[in-house]
């Protein structure tokens, strides 16, 4: 075997370790698909890193049982070298959500297999096999999705506790050092079919710019990428700053912000906001036109929606856009109950729980009120209560409810109705409702969120 290489290598993985923050640390979960950069990772990290090593495998069901080989193939080696190993068999296809494409749902699904697993062994970190000649394919594949100087940073060395120690090392030199030490692995049969898009990429753009344009490509995207991550660190600290100063709390907004401040932002700090918040939240990474369409959103006045990912909409209000859960932009059903003297009810309605109360008046409860709880007057021995959505009162009563909320809550937010053979009322959460003393009994009503 080519010892220099192996050294080579082998000093490579110290001294990523070592930038990126684990080496040393008390192990790693090394994520092995069986392909030739994932082999090579977990070989050298066997040969040369102190930690503890766990590998992990997800069988993804893509290639039938082409697939299932990998798993055995992956697990018979971690027997053979003493690493322990984990294989998960999922159907990622009949797990995708909506709007999700096959490739999306298989990285979502897989890091969350390896986050599950590191937490369940207790390793700090989770390392993965990317190595330079992805950096570079990653970064072509952005430009032509026109995703801006963020996508020029191509792969990160580190996100969080996910971290890359052969980020630095070409793919020639790591299949070489497989074939030098005798190390199997397996090769993805449809790498070679150029109907994908990051295939082509690899397999025929990639080589033609080589041989026609410049012939050192690769150490050219490799100098711009560092150059753009340095550049990216510093716009990613001010876009962290400017969450800080917009970012606001709503109860049913993944994240939410200050429309107001956040038109003051301008140009790539108002893009770099939006794309930090999308990281923050685990979204996809949007193109730049569908960037600049938000952009565009944030900056005009108005009511509107945009569509980020499958289930999260991002929703513009006069003083508030929040990131939404799909599922909470349709009102829950309406809910009918009837309540008798001293009776409670719990129940369960969208994100929200209700007890409701009936009892003789005590002038105390006046003093009980709160936006979350109220003393609810009524006449009789029993009475009806509804509570339906905001957004199902406005448009059955044609009348704006008393407290102003962003057209988005509308759907979830509640409005109770009591009734009996005297009083016809309504109480929506978040105001105040006061006894009035011509009643002899009053409805107890607390509302919080339990979900």
């Amino acid at each position: 075997m080519n010892s220099f290489l192996k050294e080579k290598l082998c000093k490579e993985i110290r001294s990523s370790g070592e930038r990126q923050g684990w080496w040393g640390s008390s192990g790693v979960l090394a994520a092995v698909s069986g392909g030739g950069d994932s082999m090579a990772l977990l070989n050298l990290l066997h040969m040369v890193y102190g930690g503890r090593i766990v590998a992990a495998h997800l069988e993804h069901g893509f290639r039938g049982d082409s697939s299932v080989r990998d798993a055995e193939f992956v697990s018979d080696y971690c027997r053979r070298i003493g690493v322990l190993c984990f294989v998960r068999h999922v159907d990622v296809m009949g797990r995708r959500i909506t709007g999700e494409s096959a490739e999306m749902a298989g990285r979502r699904i897989r890091y969350e297999f390896f986050a599950e697993l590191a937490k369940q062994e207790n390793l700090p970190f989770i390392a993965t096999g990317h190595n330079a000649d992805d950096v570079v394919e990653t970064m072509a594949h952005h430009i032509f999705r026109g995703t801006g100087v963020a996508g020029l940073g191509g792969i990160a060395a580190r996100r969080d506790i996910i971290v890359r120690p052969l980020i630095n090392c070409a793919r020639a030199d790591l299949r070489q050092f497989l074939r030098e030490s005798g190390i199997p692995w397996r090769d993805d049969e449809t790498n070679d079919e150029n109907h994908y898009k990051r295939n082509r990429i690899r397999n025929q753009l990639i080589p033609w710019v080589r041989a026609n344009i410049n012939e050192s490509f690769e150490r050219a995207m490799l100098g711009l990428a560092a150059e753009s991550a340095e550049l990216n660190c510093v716009i990613n600290e001010r876009a962290a700053a400017n969450l800080s100063l917009i970012a606001r709390d709503h109860p049913f907004a993944l994240a939410a912000w200050d429309r107001v401040a956040a038109k003051r932002l301008s140009g790539v700090w108002l893009s770099s906001s939006l794309r930090e918040q999308g990281a923050r939240l685990s979204l996809p990474v949007l193109d730049r036109p569908r960037l600049n369409e938000l952009c565009r959103l944030v900056a005009e006045p108005g009511r509107w929606r945009f569509q980020w990912a499958g289930d999260v909409e991002v929703c513009g209000d006069r003083l508030l856009i929040g990131w939404i859960p799909r599922s909470l932009l349709k009102p829950p059903d309406r809910l009918d109950v009837l309540l008798r003297l001293k009776e409670e009810i719990v129940l369960d309605w969208g994100i929200w729980r209700m007890s409701f109360a009936l009892k003789p008046r005590d002038i105390t409860e006046r003093r009980k009120n709160n936006i979350w709880s109220a003393a609810l007057p009524v006449s009789a021995e029993s009475c009806s209560i509804a509570v339906t959505s905001v957004f199902d009162f406005n448009k059955d009563k044609k009348n704006m409810a008393c407290v102003k909320i962003p057209w988005w809550s509308s759907y979830n937010m509640p409005i109770i109705a009591w009734r009996d053979e005297n009083i016809d009322e309504t109480w929506q959460p978040g105001s105040i409702n006061y006894v009035r003393n011509d009643f002899d009994y009053v409805i107890i009503a607390k509302v919080f969120a339990h979900v």
